[in-house]
């Protein structure tokens, strides 16, 4: 089969190469990869900006079709469609695990990064990181659980509420999403803010979400709440001004979940307002286990809004598809593995 890998650290370039299929372990699976997202983690890979053993195969988001287990599998799981946490390697032993957090384990090896990961038409993983994808939930929107389990689980630690005023800084993938699943989950407002009003606002509009420039959006959210700020605020952008905004918009005793990674080694934060606002400040990293079923039902719920969100590139463009993600051209790529098949 064909895999796009990262053969080496200090190499920038990504290559499409012929590569072997390894058989599946006892308690692993192969999936027959329909879709896979690019994340932006995986421009980061590419350039060594984010931990990586190559050579590797990238992509961590995808779903599939199982086509073969292993010898422990459940045999029930073949042919069923499935989407994949991404925390493949964890000990199953340190104290995190134990707790449940494997997203957070020392020795996790996530596909894409630490182990082959999806973008491929075949991917082996082990049968614990599966979750079935409902009937309601087509191909398309079924690639959209990974980054929205981050979502579900940034709301989550955020103690969303119904009723709740929610506001989004960052209009990309896990922003938008993060939008539809605080209005699933039943915010009484969202509002989504951007830096600038082409393209990615312009989604959110037609997704039914209010927009705003992320530099009006502590007026726009005081308007909205007779003065108050918002109860909820989602920052996604990991920038300064992304930070700064988020501190000024919300209200006093209200909550911030932090998702955005900035890339920095440090960033001005507004401490003083955080603290004499007593602003409750969650930070956010990858998706829980509890948030993949929500996640699941959720995409259910907007399937037909989220249809819009991926555009769909072949393996074998991928560079156009790496650039329109690098451009904001679109809000997800989305790469069809199906013909690199034949090489195998």
């Amino acid at each position: 089969m064909r895999g796009l890998a990262k053969l080496a650290h200090g190499n920038h370039d990504l290559e499409l190469l012929d590569l072997p299929l390894r058989q599946p372990e006892a308690n692993e699976v192969v999936i027959r990869v329909t879709y896979a997202g690019i994340c932006g983690t995986d421009l980061h890979i590419a350039l060594d900006e984010f931990p990586s053993w190559p050579p590797v195969i990238l992509g961590h988001e995808f779903t599939g079709r199982v086509e073969k287990i292993g010898e422990m599998a459940d045999p029930r799981l073949i042919g069923t469609r499935v989407v994949c946490e991404p925390h493949a390697g964890a000990c199953h032993t340190c104290y995190l695990c134990r707790r449940g957090l494997a997203e957070l384990c020392a020795s996790k090896r996530s596909p894409g990064w630490g182990i082959d990961g999806a973008f491929a038409p075949y991917v082996v993983l082990p049968t614990w990181l599966i979750h079935q994808v409902p009937d309601e939930v087509p191909d398309i929107v079924a690639v959209l659980t990974e980054p929205m389990a981050v979502a579900v689980t940034a709301l989550r630690r955020a103690h969303l509420a119904a009723g709740d005023s929610v506001l989004v800084i960052g209009a990309g993938p896990v922003g938008l999403l993060a939008a539809m699943a605080a209005r699933a989950s039943g915010a009484s407002d969202v509002v989504v803010a951007g830096r600038s009003r082409g393209g990615r606002l312009e989604q959110a509009s037609r997704l039914g979400l209010a927009v705003t420039i992320t530099d009006d959006s502590v007026e726009f959210l005081r308007a909205r709440t007779d003065g108050r700020g918002a109860d909820l605020v989602v920052e996604t952008t990991g920038s300064s001004a992304g930070v700064r905004a988020a501190l000024q918009a919300v209200r006093q005793r209200g909550r911030v979940a932090a998702i955005g990674l900035s890339g920095e080694p440090a960033i001005s934060v507004p401490w003083d307002l955080a603290t004499t606002r007593a602003v409750d400040l969650a930070f956010s990293m990858s998706s829980n286990y509890e948030a993949w079923g929500p996640a699941l039902t959720i995409l259910a719920r907007v399937a037909p809004e989220a249809r819009a969100l991926p555009s769909i590139y072949r393996l074998t463009d991928w560079h156009d598809a790496f650039e329109a993600v690098a451009a904001r051209k679109v809000v997800k790529a989305v790469l069809d593995p199906s013909e690199a098949e034949a090489s195998a």
